[in-house]
């Protein structure tokens, strides 16, 4: 078991140091030609460096919830929430390239397409250690209101088929998509329909007293606001651009809200 948390902590150490190597090209790059975008504004800087900092804290104190449990398997919660987060912390510091990027209009139309596609990407990517856990929520329903109970293995194979379908869907819409409006007007649709989603499943989870390692109901509320404040950010970013630093202080509180939940046992399982 040692040998096999120490393959799984070089895992997460050489993915990470990887990402760090890409980024700091990326900035060495486009840091310079986008050097006055970024810091117009100071305060919106600010926020997202701030939110950076908050959510690789939030996966780091997951991941080693995670690796010191006496059994560790990828499939386990507290490793998909941590990597949920992990990814999540990426994700923004990719938006420290992406947003000045668009916002400054020093690219062409081929080139920002290519920029948000990547985005986009990155929150299917996102997504999936967190619908991997919701879709137990399956396995409840189908056990709950059918005679011939499912076993868990069965449920794997169906989980991973769905799962795929999502993926090769979703990928299909960003790979295809001919224009940035295309993608703002048919993308949110899909992400709105997956954060809905997967915040029933955590709910019904937590009604139905099935997830033990979370608190389904403080993770479902933190989706609900997730969508919530995904709507906030469309209006005010469309509105004043500098209402950005809103919109990342609203999300830096709806992220601790979803962590509280990951951290939390349910009263039931206490």
């Amino acid at each position: 078991m040692k040998d096999k948390r120490k393959k799984f902590l070089y895992s997460i150490l050489t993915v990470n140091l990887a990402l760090i190597a890409v980024f700091v090209l990326l900035f060495s790059f486009y840091g310079p030609i986008l050097a006055a975008t970024i810091f117009e504004n100071e305060i919106g800087l600010i926020a997202i460096m701030s939110r950076i900092l908050i959510l690789g804290i939030m996966s780091f104190f997951l991941y080693r919830k995670w690796i010191r449990q006496e059994a560790i398997y990828i499939s386990d919660a507290y490793f998909l929430f941590g990597s949920f987060f992990g990814m999540l912390t990426w994700a923004k510091v990719y938006d420290l390239i992406y947003n000045p990027a668009i916002i400054s209009g020093l690219f062409d139309t081929g080139f920002v397409l290519l920029l948000v596609k990547i985005r986009f990407f990155i929150i299917i990517a996102n997504l999936m250690p967190i619908l991997y856990i919701g879709l137990d929520a399956v396995l409840v329903y189908i056990n709950m209101n059918t005679n011939k109970e499912m076993k868990k293995k069965q449920f794997n194979k169906l989980r991973l088929r769905i799962i795929l379908v999502f993926v090769l869907i979703t990928m299909l819409v960003i790979v295809l998509a001919p224009t940035f409006d295309f993608l703002n007007l048919v993308f949110p649709f899909i992400t709105i329909v997956s954060f809905v989603t997967i915040a029933f499943m955590f709910l019904f989870m937590y009604k139905n007293k099935r997830l033990s390692q979370a608190n389904g109901l403080l993770i479902g509320i933190a989706f609900i606001c997730f969508i919530a404040s995904n709507l906030i950010r469309t209006i005010l970013i469309s509105t004043n651009i500098y209402y950005n630093t809103i919109a990342e202080i609203i999300d830096i509180g709806v992220n601790l809200l979803m962590f509280i939940g990951f951290m939390t046992k349910p009263k039931y399982a206490r």
